[in-house]
């Protein structure tokens, strides 16, 4: 009998949700899988020390056989809607015959007797869904006939282990919070983006702050319904538009910007298979642990093989085809200066007019010849970048070029030089745009252009204009173009992306600007709270809102060293204890200060602890200790942010960035650390804390 107090929303949806999973256990391969799945879990707990040695033989022969037919019907299983998660939308319309009909709106169809799922991105009526609201007629072509009809109801849902968690309508929206179901106003976050492709672990209680709280709460705050249903109208115009040019998606830390440009990947390669060959989209990133990331989100929505990479990786591989004997080795004690002049936007007219000159030169000579002349240095600062550099800087670049070409000479002399680095990296992008400018496209293979039918840039206020136009110059002509950035989180000062427009400017394309994704899934509302609060004078004008509740930010502050590491030790403990399949990042400005932390946690006896270098993340529950610029992109279910100090984050711009990408790494709780003066960024009720 169902529950009187159950809202009639909630229980209607309960309803369609049985019936669904009824009709999907039905289908014959899905029904296979759990007799298997049933089979193989008797025949496994039946192996016991008790039994004869040849019952066991039997029981592993009988397990062995069984196996392959578990694969083969898992296959045929996957072509079934999932009944743990079958959709994500609900969509009830009066047709012209003046028939109800419900459609459920998921990632795979499924039809079967009156039970219609249909994927989000293909069938029409998905287009309904995402562009009537209720009340509205609506008309759709089908086999080329017109069909009308009326939206009597659209609803979201979140589904999640077979059970329902979340019913969203246009003005409530109710939320299962662990003992009964709970009401929240507004009816739910409406824009696009969110963390619904996050893969957090499920946790099982916590402790951090000295609140308990219970898993069901847990749930309750993090389970969001999926990007798919919180598309807008004009968002999922824009994601379905298979049109060339480029398409900017700019949003706040956890507003799911990298969600919705997979979500575009996604929906081009279901509507044209050949022109969107996974091999023929390529998706950049800003680091490897992104990319490793983002390798396995897309196949979570359909998409096999599209590469994903950072640019250092990529534009290294295409520079060894292009030039094949330059060195690879790069430098990483570049100067600033040096950093600042190579990735300055004046670089592109410059380039372009040093090619125009010499059109049959080398573009590895011709480099060389042109970094290594203090002269052409001068008056490419003078004409493109006026204002921007002094002598003495202009100088120091000048001298360090010369000394890496020097050394590069010397190295290639010595026959493939195992000492000292031979390039910058951000040379990889000026020597392929000389490549490119002078010889043509870059090549595949020989004789074989490069050429992405769809390419996709996250993070992409991180990407200087120069190798943005050489990304650019690999796409296929009226191909379209995916960019998904924030200038709040840059973290290369030396980067010159100034504004979307500024580089729009030198690029020389127009692009459509999606508005501003304005909601985060990711983080509560007190940690984005701080987070816009330590941007200051960078954080926007409309700040982006958090329908998540949580608690409090908190600043703890200690006489030294010793007793903020026994503390943090402690915490890190318990909820390790309390909580096994968390996901705890300690973070820091410098390595030096995550090698004392890991240090200090290690003899402590933290367990699941791990020291990430080089983008080393596992993904795995843990506790990570590891530099705030490796974690963009990523998040935890906690975050502890070392040395707040005014020292280690003083008051200017790139403290700002990297304090605010730190914070907003957290999804539940976040706390900052402290033995001296609290850096002068975070808000004054934190100091009192």
């Amino acid at each position: 009998m169902a529950d009187p107090t159950t809202p009639t929303p909630v229980r209607e949806e309960e309803e369609h949700l049985a019936r669904v999973q009824r009709a999907i256990r039905a289908n014959p391969a899905a029904k296979a899988r759990e007799d298997y799945r049933a089979t193989l879990m008797e025949l496994r707990a039946s192996l016991t020390d008790e039994r004869l040695p040849e019952d066991m033989a039997s029981i592993v022969e009988q397990m062995q056989r069984l196996g392959p037919l578990l694969a083969r019907t898992e296959q045929q299983a996957a072509q079934v809607a999932d009944p743990l998660n079958p959709y994500f939308g609900h969509l009830q319309v009066l047709d012209e015959d003046e028939n109800t009909k419900d459609i459920f709106i998921g990632k795979q169809t499924f039809i079967r007797g009156d039970v219609a799922i249909v994927d989000w991105r293909d069938a029409p009526i998905a287009r309904v869904f995402y562009q009537q609201r209720e009340g509205e007629d609506y008309v759709m072509t089908i086999d080329r006939r017109e069909v009308e009809g009326e939206v009597l109801l659209r609803r979201t849902l979140t589904i999640d282990q077979g059970r329902l968690w979340r019913v969203s309508g246009e003005d409530f929206a109710w939320v299962w919070d662990g003992a009964g179901w709970s009401e929240v106003s507004g009816g739910g976050p409406r824009l696009a983006g969110g963390a619904g492709v996050a893969h957090r672990p499920e946790p099982l209680g916590v402790e951090l702050s000295g609140l308990r709280r219970s898993a069901r709460q847990e749930r309750f705050d993090k389970h969001l319904p999926e990007i798919a249903s919180l598309l807008d109208r004009d968002q999922y115009d824009l994601i379905t538009s298979a049109e060339g040019g480029i398409i900017a998606v700019q949003g706040s830390a956890g507003s799911g910007k990298t969600t919705v440009a997979l979500h575009r990947v996604a929906w081009l390669a279901f509507q044209e298979p050949h022109r969107f060959a996974p091999e023929r989209s390529i998706v950049i990133v800003y680091s490897r642990a992104l990319a490793r990331y983002i390798a396995q989100v897309l196949p979570a929505l359909g998409v096999h093989g599209v590469e994903v990479v950072d640019f250092e990786e990529w534009a290294g591989r295409l520079l060894q085809r292009a030039a094949p004997g330059l060195p690879t080795r790069l430098s990483d004690e570049t100067p600033s200066s040096v950093c600042r002049f190579k990735q300055h936007a004046g670089l592109v007219p410059a380039l372009e007019a040093l090619a125009a000159a010499h059109p049959e030169a080398s573009p590895a000579r011709l480099f060389a010849e042109s970094f290594t002349s203090r002269a052409w240095i001068g008056e490419v600062a003078a004409r493109h970048m006026p204002g921007v550099f002094s002598e003495a800087e202009l100088d120091a670049v000048y001298r360090w070029c010369a000394q890496l070409h020097a050394r590069r000479d010397e190295d290639l002399d010595a026959a493939d030089g195992d000492d000292g680095p031979a390039l910058d990296i951000e040379d990889l992008a000026i020597l392929l745009r000389l490549h490119q400018l002078l010889r043509g496209p870059l090549e595949l293979r020989p004789g074989k252009a490069l050429r992405y039918a769809h390419l996709v840039i996250d993070e992409a206020q991180d990407m200087s204009p120069l190798e943005l136009l050489v990304l650019l110059g690999t796409v296929e002509p009226g191909a379209p173009v995916t960019l998904a950035g924030d200038l709040a989180q840059q973290l290369d000062d030396e980067n010159d992306f100034q504004s979307w427009s500024y580089v729009f400017r030198y690029l020389g394309e127009a692009a459509t600007q999606i508005r501003p994704l304005q909601i985060t899934y990711r983080s509560t509302e007190p940690i984005m709270r701080v987070a816009q609060a330590v941007l200051g004078p960078l954080a926007p004008e409309t700040p982006p809102a958090s329908p998540r509740s949580g608690d409090p930010v908190r600043l703890f502050r200690f006489p030294g060293q010793g007793e903020a590491f026994t503390f943090l030790a402690d915490m890190l403990q318990d909820v390790m204890r309390r909580e096994p399949n968390a996901s705890v990042a300690v973070l820091t400005r410098f390595d030096r200060q995550a090698d004392a932390a890991f240090q200090a946690l290690q003899r402590a006896g933290v367990p699941r602890l791990r020291r990430v270098l080089d983008q080393s993340f596992e993904f795995v529950p843990g506790v990570e200790v590891v530099e705030i610029h490796q974690t963009k992109g990523l998040e935890f279910d906690y975050v502890v942010i070392l040395d707040a100090d005014a020292d280690t984050f003083p008051r200017n711009d790139a403290s700002r960035r990297l304090l605010h990408v730190g914070l907003t790494r957290a999804a539940h709780l976040c706390w900052l650390l402290t033995t001296q003066e609290p850096s002068p960024l975070l808000p004054p009720e934190l100091h009192a804390s």
